[in-house]
C-alpha cells in the first residue's frame, strides 16, 4: 500500500482550493500597487509621521515604494506569511490525526507497513503538499508582479523571499505534525495547532515593538522569514541553523510518540 500517493490524491482538492484562494488574495492585494506607487512622496511623508512601533513592526524604515517588492514585503505578512502558514497548520494536524478521527487507523495499521513508515510518507506527502501550494502561488505572485510593476525589480531577491516563506510552512507543518501525533484526542490536533501557530506570530510582533522583548525573535519562526527583513537583508546564517533544527527534531520526536501511542480503533 502506498500510502504517499493515497494521501496525495485525497488531499489535492483542499492544496487546490487554498492556492486558488491565495493567488486571488495576491492578485487583490498587488493590483492595487500602481495607485499605490504612484503617491510614493505621500506615503514617504505619511510614514514618518506613523508611530515608530507601526513602522518598525513592518519594517518600513527607509523604504521604497516605487520598488513593487517592498510593497510585497509589507503586505505579505498577511496573505502569504499568515494565511499561508494556517494552510500548513490543517496539513500537519490532519496528516496523522485524520486516520484516528475517520476510523480508518484500523485498515492502514493492518496493512504491511510499520508505524514509523507510516509517519514518514505521511511526512513526505504534507511537505509535497505544501511545496505544490508554494511553487505555484510562488509563480502566479511572479507573473501578478511582472503586470503591476513601475519598474524592475531584483528577481533574485523574490525567489530568496520564497525560499524563507517555503521553510516557514514546512516548519509550521512540522509542528502541527507534531502535535497531531502526540495528541490522545485528535480531534484537537488543529484547533491547539492554530493556537500554537498564532502565538508564535504574536511573539515576532511583539519583538519588533520593545527592545526588552527582542529575545523572542530567537524563539519563533516567523522572524527568521520574516518578509520585510528578508528582502532588505537576505538570509541570514541564523536562518540555517534554526530551521536544521526545529523541522528534524519535530519528526524525529513524532516518530518516537507515534511508535509508541496507544491508539483507539
Amino acid at each position: 500500500m502506498n500510502i504517499y500517493r493515497w494521501d496525495l490524491k485525497r488531499n489535492m482538492k483542499s492544496v487546490l482550493i487554498w492556492t486558488i484562494v491565495l493567488v486571488a488574495i495576491q492578485f487583490m492585494y498587488v493590483s492595487i500597487y500602481p495607485s499605490f506607487a504612484s503617491e510614493t512622496e505621500l506615503l514617504t511623508r505619511w510614514m514618518k509621521i506613523m508611530p515608530k512601533a507601526f513602522v518598525k513592526l513592518f519594517n518600513l524604515e527607509d523604504i521604497d515604494f516605487s520598488n513593487i517588492l517592498n510593497y510585497l514585503a509589507m503586505v505579505s505578512s498577511i496573505y502569504i506569511t499568515l494565511v499561508g502558514s494556517v494552510f500548513a497548520v490543517i496539513v500537519g494536524a490532519r496528516s496523522v490525526s485524520r486516520e484516528e478521527i475517520e476510523k480508518t487507523v484500523e485498515f492502514l495499521l493492518t496493512r504491511p507497513v510499520n508505524r514509523i513508515s507510516v509517519v514518514l510518507s505521511k511526512f513526505s506527502e504534507s511537505i509535497s503538499e505544501l511545496i505544490i501550494f508554494d511553487v505555484v502561488v510562488s509563480l502566479s505572485s511572479l507573473m501578478v508582479l511582472n503586470i503591476f510593476k513601475q519598474s524592475d525589480f531584483d528577481t533574485g531577491k523574490f525567489w530568496i523571499f520564497w525560499l524563507s516563506q517555503i521553510i516557514l510552512h514546512i516548519a509550521i507543518m512540522s509542528i502541527s505534525f507534531l502535535v497531531g501525533s502526540t495528541l490522545k484526542r485528535p480531534e484537537n490536533a488543529f484547533s491547539l495547532s492554530l493556537g500554537i501557530m498564532f502565538v508564535l506570530y504574536i511573539l515576532n510582533v511583539i519583538s519588533k515593538l520593545t527592545e526588552k522583548a527582542e529575545f523572542l525573535k530567537y524563539f519563533t519562526p516567523f522572524s527568521y522569514s520574516d518578509a520585510s527583513a528578508v528582502i532588505k537583508s537576505g538570509l541570514e546564517q541564523s536562518f540555517l541553523y534554526f530551521y536544521a533544527l526545529l523541522i528534524p527534531a519535530s519528526l524525529l520526536l513524532s516518530l518516537i510518540v507515534y511508535s509508541k501511542k496507544d491508539i483507539l480503533v
